[in-house]
């Protein structure tokens, strides 16, 4: 296919962006009010979009191929590195964390029926297994980046549509304003997908001048399966809308919904552990030359401690992720992008003018919910 490699690189941002985040954003919507919800995912979409294009200028104005913390020692310094490297770390352990919950509750839900055993037990032999396949190496997996992209707007449609019948708009009309701040952080995480962009200017390979159309697409795509998505929950389970919103789900309509939607969500959140979990563990190899044994153990074995010790709460891990990690790291980029536009060393294939008052701005804001997150959390 002649455009084969354009598609590629959307499906890339968006296996990057949509992962468990998806299954935690109803029901923050739902604690604010889904308006209010609605509100934070286009405001906050559109600041994480134009993080990207800043990200992708930064690529495209590099000759070097280099990852996140590489592009920022290189136009921020050592500092500028090691604060960015310290944030990714932290994010990935984090979200690693919220995927060994995730995928235990939905196995749980689906298995738990017919093998026994509890989400804690799920949740170890997810870990297990994904762990083990982190080790020997992760190749299959950008091969199915593509398909588990058409796969959820397959299956976002088909949650709307098979769950049509059972809405009550009135559940779409509540506010909370005691919980005004709270979808904040986790909405961020469910948007942040940043990090595919070296990958995707990658791809496109000579075709670099597609690299900001496909950014666009990239992340509109999963704004709208979104709405639809949290609309569809909402409008079913009201205020009985659980943490993963499948579980609930189901309970309000029909396990064919739980059987489908947990398989796929299952799949989903696999696959973005395994891509995170490989990034990592090639910083901690590649960057600062950790044995590959070694930095395996790093990587997989530090989630599981702190899930042992009781960070087991699938909403306030995403949350704190997205609202304290998610926000240095986008300060960080659009920093290394003004600093980039004097010092790069190759012509970019677009500009992109972010007006200075409006980074300003757009800085403030992801300072403020630093500063929430580390008070409420």
């Amino acid at each position: 296919m002649k455009n084969k490699k354009f598609f590629e690189a959307i499906a890339v941002l968006i296996g990057t962006i949509v992962g468990a985040g998806i299954f935690g954003l109803p029901y923050a919507f739902n604690k604010s009010g889904f308006m209010v919800g609605l509100f934070y995912l286009i405001i906050l979409g559109g600041v994480f979009l134009i993080t990207s294009f800043c990200y992708g200028e930064i690529v495209l104005r590099t000759k070097d191929q280099l990852e996140m913390s590489g592009y920022t020692e290189r136009y921020l310094g050592k500092k500028g590195k090691v604060v960015m490297t310290i944030s990714l770390i932290f994010g990935i352990y984090a979200a690693l964390v919220a995927y060994i919950i995730g995928v235990g509750q939905f196995l749980q839900a689906i298995l738990g029926p017919i093998l026994g055993g509890s989400q804690f037990f799920w949740s170890l032999i997810f870990w297990a297994c994904v762990s083990l396949i982190v080790l020997k190496g992760i190749g299959i997996v950008g091969k199915m980046e593509l398909f588990m992209t058409c796969g959820l707007i397959f299956i976002a449609l088909f949650i709307f549509i098979f769950s049509f019948p059972y809405i009550h708009l009135d559940n779409l009309k509540t506010f909370h304003p005691t919980n005004l701040f709270f979808p904040y952080g986790i909405v961020l995480f469910a948007l942040g997908g940043a990090t595919a962009v070296p990958t995707m200017r990658r791809l496109l390979n000579e075709k670099a001048k597609w690299l900001k159309p496909t950014i666009f697409l990239g992340h509109l795509i999963p704004i709208i399966v979104y709405i639809i998505f949290t609309f569809a929950v909402i409008g079913v389970c009201g205020k009985d809308t659980s943490e993963t919103a499948i579980l609930g789900l189901a309970a309000k309509t029909s396990n064919l919904i739980l059987l489908v939607c947990g398989i796929f969500g299952v799949l989903a959140i696999s696959t973005s552990f395994l891509s995170l979990s490989h990034v990592l563990k090639e910083v901690f190899h590649r960057d600062h030359k950790i044995p590959v044994l070694s930095s395996w153990g790093l990587t997989v074995f530090i989630p599981l401690i702190l899930f042992l010790f009781g960070l087991n709460s699938f909403v306030s891990v995403i949350g704190f992720s997205g609202g304290i990690l998610a926000g240095v790291q986008s300060i960080i980029l659009i920093m290394a992008f003004y600093k980039a536009k004097k010092m790069g060393d190759r012509t970019p294939e677009y500009n992109f003018n972010l007006a200075k008052p409006l980074a300003c701005l757009i800085c403030l804001m992801f300072v403020g919910g630093i500063i929430y997150q580390i008070i409420y959390h």
